[in-house]
């Protein structure tokens, strides 16, 4: 009988402390890694093209309109094979889409990843950031998205991770010549 009363008791002291950790998550207020309070953009994954796809999902529970210029992917320590081009490490996806209040937007962003890693016939995987860039009324704001590991077969995403930590930067390319420094390689 007593060791039952002693179950019931931390059955009841785990629940309210489980309440009490939920509701002062809720009555905190925005999160403070939020650029624009209400806007929360963020890596995942959902339903395009007729397949789960990593995608920039923009939700907008603001009171405000949000215009999505564009997101800027970055691929460090990346692992490729067969690949068909040499890989930027860099691309820009142009959005240039609004969003409106109490509204979402889903993006694949499988297609920029795969061109930045110089479209690997195969499989494929490195560190992967991203930066959105968007604006409010007439202000500009730029928000980085965090940082992840991604493996990759194609254009198919086999598995995906958060970072902890600083995950390798890449090192740019060299200035691409220009076309008569070209042009005359081949003459």
């Amino acid at each position: 009988m007593i060791a039952m009363h002693t179950i019931y008791l931390i059955l009841a002291g785990i629940s309210l402390v489980y309440v009490a950790l939920r509701f002062r998550s809720s009555v905190k207020g925005p999160d403070p890694t939020d650029v624009f309070p209400g806007f929360r953009p963020r890596i995942g994954f959902s339903a395009l093209d007729g397949m789960e796809s990593i995608s920039l999902l923009l939700e907008n529970q603001s009171e405000e309109d949000v215009w999505a210029e564009e997101i800027e992917i970055s691929l460090g320590d990346l692992t490729a094979n067969a690949q068909s081009a040499e890989a930027s490490c860099r691309e820009v996806l142009k959005i240039r889409q609004m969003v409106s209040a109490s509204d979402s937007l889903p993006i694949s962003l499988v297609g920029v990843i795969y061109k930045a890693a110089g479209g690997p016939q195969r499989e494929y995987s490195g560190a992967f950031s991203a930066t959105l860039r968007f604006r409010v009324g007439e202000r500009w704001l730029e928000q980085n998205l965090g940082e992840y590991r991604i493996q990759m077969i194609g254009l198919t995403a086999s598995n995906i991770r958060r970072e902890r930590k600083r995950a390798p930067q890449f090192r740019p390319h060299a200035e691409p010549p220009g076309v008569p420094a070209v042009a005359a390689k081949f003459k």
